[in-house]
């Protein structure tokens, strides 16, 4: 059976990429959207269903807002915590960058959190699909 190695490059595709790449059960390649539209989809079918009939499944995905929303609860200072929250919408994640550049309680914490959130989203993901993974970083 194959190995999917994440890499840098590998993880970095899952990171604020939704629904822009695809992986192939059948040859553990990471392909883009742009890369696979050239593929002749059959009459009647959509590219994602026909990219599923021939083996492939939408690469994990995270987005930037995801990260966040799972970081915020773990800001120990409550009224920082509480005021980042009060954001709704595109402000949300806006604001939470402006208290990022400010604040390094939450900086220095947050890069971490946000490698092992991705890692985690990625070994959920395999586990999901039944595909042994190894990390290369």
């Amino acid at each position: 059976m194959d190995t999917l190695e994440f890499d840098e490059v590998s993880l970095r595709k899952g990171w604020g990429s939704v629904g822009e790449y695809w992986f192939s059960l059948r040859t553990f390649n990471i392909k883009s959207d742009a890369q696979l539209s050239e593929l002749d989809c059959p009459e009647g079918m959509s590219q994602s269903e026909y990219l599923v009939s021939i083996g492939y499944i939408p690469y994990f995905s995270v987005t930037s807002e995801e990260v966040i929303r799972a970081f915020v609860p773990t800001i120990e200072r409550k009224k920082l915590r509480d005021k980042i929250a009060d954001y709704t919408g595109s402000d949300y994640v806006e604001n939470f960058w402006k208290y990022f550049h400010i604040y390094p309680e939450i900086s220095d914490p947050y890069i971490k959190f946000e490698v092992s959130y991705i890692k985690n989203k990625a070994v959920k993901w395999c586990e999901e699909n039944n595909i042994k993974y190894e990390f290369k970083v």
